[in-house]
């Protein structure tokens, strides 16, 4: 290679080595521009700021200034506030929802806290109280403070039952759809403990009030055990209390839902189609009682029902028609059942005592006075089973042969 091709090259290659050290040289300024804030932009001569409008960057600068002097502050006055607190002093409880305080009652329940568990359900009760009664959260929360109280009372804790129970009845007066089944069962409970606690001093002090409520607030409610149960009892104490409306509306509420309940069970719908009957004869009402008098017989008959059965349906059939002037007809039936008594298949001890007493309002309807009062007198001699039925029957009875005794003519001497 000649020494004038040599030249050009050698100048090509200081050419690039210049233009590498220059864009290193770039890079490196480039770099250690990173390392340094970029200056704060200068105002323009041409529009000058004026101290009426700061410019965005001047109050930004100004709030971040004031924000970082006076975080400080803040923590000084947070420290010195910890300091002073009283640590006895009570902390409030976080505000908790209706579901979070039914679980801790449940919870306290189970730890046997009852006091807590009426406090939090209480609370519950408040956070639902705007809703309308039929809303499923609020009757649960009621069904839970029913439960309390029945538990409460079972655990002999009665005058903390009783507050609460005392409650929720002033609650169901108020709103009757709140009552559930709960509630019936806690009825039932109270009345029978208050009634027994008020024989035990020798008052008079009738449930009928509180059972009556119950039974009138279960109306919304579809059929269960439980209301039928309360219906029958509430049926039977109406009637002996002479409030015949209840009793009748009881008893007819107690045969719908047994039919509801167990239509297949022919013998429950007998049994209670005589107790309709004998509240329907109470209230004069003849044609409803003769329909269910004649329906029960009729299903004992068709069950193959035992003797007692049978027997306490004729004769309540029977006193139904003598009532209505059938006395031929009526005088058949009494002494049919009658003649139940000395068979060989055995009578239990109600149908022993019914069965001569219904025979005996017969003889008496029939003119046959004599024969009343002795067999009213042989109803009378059996003995008391307890129950407060036959404690009413044996008084009904008492208060009739008095009656006759008092209205039926001498007896003629020989």
């Amino acid at each position: 290679m000649n020494e004038n091709m040599k030249k050009p090259m050698k100048r090509d290659r200081r050419i690039r080595a210049v233009w590498m050290l220059l864009l290193m040289g770039g890079i490196a300024a480039g770099c250690a521009s990173l390392n340094y804030d970029e200056p704060a932009p200068q105002a323009s001569p041409a529009t000058p700021q004026s101290a009426a409008a700061p410019s965005a960057q001047t109050e930004t600068n100004d709030l971040a200034a004031d924000t970082t002097a006076s975080t400080p502050v803040r923590r000084e006055t947070r420290r010195a506030r910890l300091s002073r607190q009283d640590p006895d002093a009570p902390v409030d409880e976080v505000a908790r929802s209706w579901r979070e305080l039914a679980r801790l009652a449940r919870e306290s329940v189970q730890n046997g806290e009852f006091a807590r568990a009426d406090e939090l359900l209480a609370q519950a009760a408040f956070q639902l109280k705007d809703r309308p009664p039929t809303n499923t959260q609020r009757r649960t929360i009621f069904g839970l403070r029913a439960r309390l109280a029945h538990d409460l009372a079972a655990l002999d804790q009665v005058e903390r039952a009783d507050a609460l129970t005392d409650v929720l009845i002033d609650e169901v007066r108020a709103e009757p759809e709140l009552a559930d089944a709960a509630f019936v069962t806690l009825a039932q409970a109270t009345a029978a403990r208050r009634g027994a606690d008020a024989r035990k001093a020798g008052r008079e002090e009738s449930q009928l009030p509180l059972l009556a409520l119950a039974f009138d607030a279960s109306q919304s409610a579809p059929a269960s055990r439980e209301r039928l149960a309360l219906a029958f009892e509430v049926s039977g104490m109406a009637l002996r209390a002479g409030d015949l409306d209840l009793a009748r509306r009881a008893i007819d509420q107690t045969v719908l839902d047994a039919q509801i309940l167990a239509p297949a069970d022919r013998m429950q719908t007998a049994a209670l189609k005589i107790y309709k009957a004998r509240i329907a004869l109470a209230q004069r009402d003849l044609a409803a009682a003769e329909v269910a008098a004649h329906a029960a017989v009729r299903i004992f008959e068709q069950q193959k029902a035992d003797g007692s059965n049978r027997g306490v349906a004729e004769a309540t059939l029977g006193q139904v028609l003598a009532e209505k002037g059938e006395l031929e007809r009526a005088l058949e039936l009494g002494r049919g059942a009658y003649a139940r008594l000395s068979g060989e298949e055995k009578i239990v001890p109600q149908a022993q005592r019914q069965i001569p007493a219904c025979l005996a309002r017969i003889e008496w309807l029939a003119g046959e006075h004599d024969a009343a009062g002795s067999h009213y007198r042989e109803a009378l001699s059996v003995p008391a089973d307890g129950s407060e039925r036959d404690e009413e029957l044996i008084h009904d009875i008492k208060s009739a042969l008095a009656e006759l005794e008092t209205s039926a003519p001498p007896a003629t001497t020989p």
